[in-house]
């Protein structure tokens, strides 16, 4: 009985050393942004917004702004134009 009490902790060892290295799809350990702008972009040239709420991958609030060139900008988020585009898209999505 002790021996296959002994080889059970080692097996659940074993699972729970293995399972720390397996990253979590969809969250990485880390901010995305490492400088923000607060100059304001035109809307026009704008495909897309990402808002990413801080969490324990990253302290701050990041939004990434995705250009219709593909490039990507990360914006500040305390800046006035993002919080009224912020609030205009959280809108339209409760309209939908």
């Amino acid at each position: 009985m002790n021996r296959a009490a002994t080889l059970t902790v080692l097996i659940l060892l074993l699972c729970a050393i293995t399972a720390q290295g397996i990253p979590i799809p969809g969250i990485q350990g880390r901010c995305k942004c490492i400088r923000t702008t607060a100059r304001p972009v035109n809307p026009k040239t704008m495909r897309s917004v990402k808002y990413i709420p801080r969490g324990s991958h990253c302290v701050t609030t990041e939004i990434i702004v995705t250009m219709k060139n593909g490039k990507k900008l990360c914006v500040n988020p305390n800046a006035q134009w993002v919080k009224i585009i912020i609030k205009a898209k959280r809108a339209g999505r409760q309209r939908k």
